[in-house]
């Protein structure tokens, strides 16, 4: 059988360390934030309990501090409801 995917030796701890953090923002009114959070998981994309609490639009830039080299997007959907 021929192998698809090259695993690196050595433990699963060199593999994380490789990982970095993508950070998703989203700014909008609270029960839109909360239906596409609930979207993003029923698609599999993300949990439920891994997004912060809802911050006051005063305190985004707080918490959006950034690492050396960073960049950011914002991508911007439209929602009916």
């Amino acid at each position: 059988m021929a192998d698809f995917i090259d695993i690196p030796s050595g433990d699963a701890r060199s593999i994380r360390s490789k990982r970095r953090a993508v950070k998703i923002l989203m700014i909008g009114q609270p029960e839109d934030i909360e239906a596409e959070i609930a979207h993003l998981y029923h698609c599999g994309y993300c949990r439920v309990e891994n997004w912060s609490r809802a911050l006051p639009y005063a305190q985004i830039q707080q918490a959006t501090i950034r690492e050396p080299g960073e960049i950011m997007r914002i991508y911007k959907r439209y929602v009916d409801r």
